[in-house]
């Protein structure tokens, strides 16, 4: 069911009560979750807070705790799946889900009280009505008279066998009804409206919204807008409404102290990754749109790179030192500049609307600097450190005072940047990129240079994005841009698994994604040992060895 008021029944109701936090691996849930640390402070809320990466991490958390705590808060993790199924709660326990991922699982939105989703039933489109998806058990047996040989008897027996079946036709209709219904439900997953913003929503309700707030909100937006899981109007649309928050806030404080103050701007941007911490080069060529705009793996990309810079007026020994040590014209004239020659080089595009965070002399970020940092200090897990101490780390990286933790998430970040560029090209020079009819695949092999990097999660996804755009644009064959793209990385090397991502196709422009369907269906054909253990269904492990015959099931599947 959903919550209706969240003041009074969310958060006004959990005052006083123990709680306990799930949140998911992202950083949208990150953000979401530090807004909602701010606002549980007001009311002394006591909560233990445990970060799930997938499906058994969630049930894990909850057989451990659920003896103690009668109150959870799931933070993008949940919303698509039967909880009340999988974790077999007692009556007296009461989730509260928000989730960003879609569809919502219909017997949550259906749930007697149990399970509260706490976003606006207009976030959930075509969500079908509830008897044509549920239906009460009807017996089938018949009674029988008990007088079976008279007349009477066998006339009654017969209108009763009539009648159970044409009970029985129409239970087969309605199921065969239901399925279709289902499945046009449930055939493409997508995202919706990001959890930090609705929790933005509810502290500006609450009047406890601040800067620091709302920049948590248009960090949350952006990286929806990075990794591609919402629509450009979507995005124009958020960015409108936290722009009016921005200069409300700003007229609100009367902080002119240039040392403490926090200023956030609405401005024009660029689709570089970090320039601003970096050189000017680098950025134009490690960036995923520029890159693949103007070719830069090859070298008559390598001589465009240079004749841009040259109709930039920007030297080449400006442009290999740091963005910051740039003669100040050139760095104020820098935007302006592409802008103009962005019809000449094919960059339409390249300027987009944004927000920058100014603290301080030299603290200046814009939100997809933030976005990348983060995705850097999360995706740095390894065996010396756990994902838990990674997700702590990129939480206190959001905090003014732990400026360090940012600078050098961004320092990796790069490094992230240039590991991915360098897969790029070599996925091309070598070929690796393969049409398989319906779709093309590309397979980072086990023990090749940063195999490692590309089984997390975020990392995976960057890479099957700027595989498939680069892919398009070099491509010969016409319907490029109308093929999907799947990446498959090694996931676990002792236990022979692997991780498969599946992403629409170019022409779309929809971040709606149908492989999460077509994976479990390619599953149940090829009965392979196969596992979701994501939220975010689009993404699916199997035994390496089973990987050849899923995807012929797949091309069956999809041809």
């Amino acid at each position: 069911m959903y919550v209706e008021d969240l003041k009074k029944d969310f958060y006004e109701f959990l005052a006083g009560k123990r709680i306990f936090l799930m949140v998911n691996y992202d950083i949208d849930s990150i953000c979401a979750c530090k807004i909602l640390q701010s606002l549980l402070k007001y009311k002394h809320v006591v909560y233990t807070l445990v970060v799930v990466k997938g499906i058994e991490d969630l049930k894990t958390a909850f057989n451990e705790n659920c003896e103690d705590v009668k109150y959870f808060i799931m933070i993008n993790c949940g919303g698509t799946i039967d909880i009340v199924d999988l974790l077999e709660p007692e009556d007296e326990i009461t989730f509260y889900i928000l989730d960003s991922h879609r569809p919502t699982d219909l017997c949550n939105i259906y749930s007697n009280g149990q399970i509260r989703l706490l976003w606006n039933p207009e976030d959930d489109c075509e969500v079908p009505d509830f008897h044509s998806v549920f239906r009460e058990d009807e017996s089938d047996e018949d009674e029988e008279d008990d007088d079976e040989d008279s007349e009477e008897g066998r006339s009654k027996r017969r209108r009763l066998g009539e009648e159970a079946i044409m009970a029985r036709r129409e239970r087969r209709l309605w199921e065969d009804n239901r399925n279709r219904i289902m499945f046009e439900y449930s055939q493409f997953t997508f995202y919706g409206k990001a959890s930090a913003l609705l929790m933005f929503d509810l502290a500006w309700k609450l009047n406890k919204d601040d800067k620091d707030l709302l920049w948590l909100a248009i960090v949350s937006l952006t990286e929806q807008m990075v990794f591609g899981k919402i629509e450009n109007t979507q995005y124009v649309l958020e960015t409108g409404n936290l722009q009016a928050h921005a200069n409300r806030l700003q007229n609100r404080t009367n902080d002119t102290d240039v040392h403490t103050s926090l200023k956030i701007t609405f401005e024009k941007d660029l689709r570089l990754i970090l320039y601003r911490h970096w050189t000017v080069e680098s950025s134009l060529k490690h960036s995923m749109f520029t890159a693949c705009k103007l070719r830069l793996w090859s070298l008559k990309g390598d001589k465009k790179l240079n004749q841009l810079l040259a109709d930039m007026g920007l030297p080449l020994a400006q442009s290999k030192q740091s963005y910051r040590s740039m003669d100040l014209q050139l760095r104020q004239e820098f935007q302006g500049s592409i802008e103009k020659l962005s019809e000449k080089y094919d960059l339409d595009g390249i300027v987009y609307a944004s927000f920058t965070l100014q603290y301080g002399y030299r603290n200046k970020f814009c939100a997809s600097d933030i976005v990348f940092a983060m995705l850097a200090i999360l995706e740095s897990a390894s065996k010396d450190k756990r994902p838990e101490e990674c997700f702590h780390s990129s939480l206190e990286c959001l905090s003014r005072s732990k400026s360090n933790l940012l600078y050098a998430g961004i320092d990796r970040a790069k490094t992230i940047t240039v590991k991915l560029f360098k897969t790029v090209q070599s996925a091309l020079d070598m070929k690796h990129i393969v049409s398989a009819g319906p779709f093309v695949y590309y397979i980072v092999q086990e023990g090749c240079l940063d195999w490692y990097m590309y089984s997390q999660q975020h990392i995976l996804s960057l890479l099957a994005q700027f595989i498939l755009r680069a892919y398009v644009s070099m491509s010969k064959n016409r319907r490029a841009a109308s093929l999907p793209l799947i990446v498959s990385a090694p996931h676990d090397i002792e236990t022979g698994m692997c991780i498969v991502l599946g992403i629409p196709p170019l022409c779309e422009n929809s971040p709606k994604n149908f492989f999460g369907k077509a994976f479990e269906q390619a599953a149940e054909r090829t009965n392979c040992d196969t596992g979701c253990d994501f939220f975010d269904t689009a993404y699916f492990k199997l035994h390496t060895k089973h990987r050849t015959r899923f995807f012929d099931a797949l091309t069956t599947l999809l041809s």
